[in-house]
């Protein structure tokens, strides 16, 4: 029996949050980190694209 009332538990949780998701979203503020994380992503991709255009240059140049 205990078994079953867990499942029911979680079930109302999952349902919960997927009904809920964007309120709790904004009561957690957790868009402008997710915004903050996406924009340090970006970022370390460019410093890591130049990276391997300027490792390229000298390649070239050295030749």
């Amino acid at each position: 029996m205990l078994k079953y009332i867990v499942i029911a538990l979680v079930g109302l949780g999952v349902y919960l949050g997927v009904t809920y998701k964007d309120e709790i979203e904004d009561v957690t503020n957790s868009r402008p980190m997710e915004e903050v994380q996406d924009m340090y992503e970006d970022a370390q991709d460019q410093v890591s694209d130049k990276a391997e255009e300027l490792s390229s240059q000298l390649k070239d140049l050295t030749k």
